[in-house]
């Protein structure tokens, strides 16, 4: 797998509860001063954070203003200290009230198994924002953004992850409200060409996600389509798996779902010590380094994962 899906494409004819008001304009981006390191299994792997600022787009104040200038949008980057470069990038989008660093654990599992993951926060929807949930459908412009800048760093000598990123080999990824962000980039709306595979943790459509926004023109996923995997929990009692079956049903073919049946919404994508985290680590990383070309063997990683123990079971499997 690794085939482009560039230039123009055609639209499915089947609906999707997707969203409008996505942008993908270029901004100045400025080096962070924080970093840290850790050592999961696999290749040593660090991480920075870089704050980008999109002038080209406005932000919701929060406290019924009106819009200020700008979308801040502080991303940390994990990636490998060794091995043989480049990797390709996943872009990683957090839930709602939520921030990259609680995924830190599943983040640091695929990095070391030869990734760069760059993760914003995004300005309304994470942990101490005004957590303001009708900002997501902004949130895929947000991504394409700080994807355009972290290609330019990575082009940018002397930056601390230059030369480290494959351009040709992009994913997105996100858990929950972030799930549905990353299905919105491969949807008409706020399609981005350069993503190659999406996994969606924990999701579902927009009317759902945010009920408030009367969302009534929906938004069809773009055909051809690309790889996606879709994981969600039984146990979730915040969004349940029908909803992330609507979601799914209407993804083009070259896809798969994933029950764990005893996951809840939030727990097992960021905690090693979740019964259901090995499942989900096991087959998210395995699917993201065969799309990504990183493993020709990821399928059936994937799938070891998943059959293994009984710990969860395909309610689909569509992928080769």
């Amino acid at each position: 797998m690794g085939v482009r899906k560039r230039g123009s494409a055609l639209l499915v004819s089947t609906l999707l509860v997707l969203a409008t008001g996505c942008s993908s304009d270029s901004g100045s981006g400025q080096p962070g001063a924080s970093s840290t390191t850790s050592e999961p299994a696999g290749l040593d792997v660090t991480s920075t954070t870089v704050s980008f600022s999109d002038l080209s787009r406005t932000t919701d104040g929060g406290d019924g203003s009106g819009p200020v200038p700008g979308r801040e949008l502080d991303t940390t980057i994990w990636y490998p200290t060794e091995g043989d470069g480049p990797f390709p990038l996943v872009v990683f989008s957090h839930g709602y009230k939520a921030s990259p660093e609680d995924y830190a654990e599943l983040i640091e599992f695929w990095a070391a198994r030869g990734m760069v993951v760059a993760a914003p926060r995004f300005p309304l929807t994470a942990t101490g924002t005004p957590e303001i949930r009708t900002d997501l459908p902004q949130q895929p412009g947000d991504v394409s953004f700080v994807l355009d800048q972290v290609l330019d760093l990575a082009r940018t000598q002397g930056s601390e992850i230059e030369g480290l990123i494959d351009p040709e080999r992009i994913a997105a990824a996100g858990h929950s409200a972030g799930g549905l962000t990353s299905a919105l980039l491969v949807s008409d709306c706020c399609f981005d060409d350069r993503i190659d595979a999406v996994t969606v943790l924990a999701s579902g459509p927009l009317d759902y996600l945010v009920p408030e926004l009367g969302v009534e023109q929906p938004s069809a996923y773009v055909s051809p389509g690309v790889p996606m995997l879709f994981v969600h929990g039984g146990a979730d009692d915040a969004i349940p798996v029908e909803q992330a079956q609507v979601l799914y049903q209407y993804a083009p073919n070259g896809k798969a779902f994933v029950l764990a049946p005893f996951a809840t919404h939030s727990d097992p994508y960021g905690d090693p010590a979740d019964d259901s985290w090995q499942v989900i680590a096991g087959s998210s990383a395995g699917f993201l380094e065969w799309a990504l070309q990183v493993d020709s063997d990821g399928l059936t990683q994937m799938r070891s994962a998943v059959e293994a123990d009984g710990a969860a079971s395909f309610l689909d499997d569509e992928l080769p």
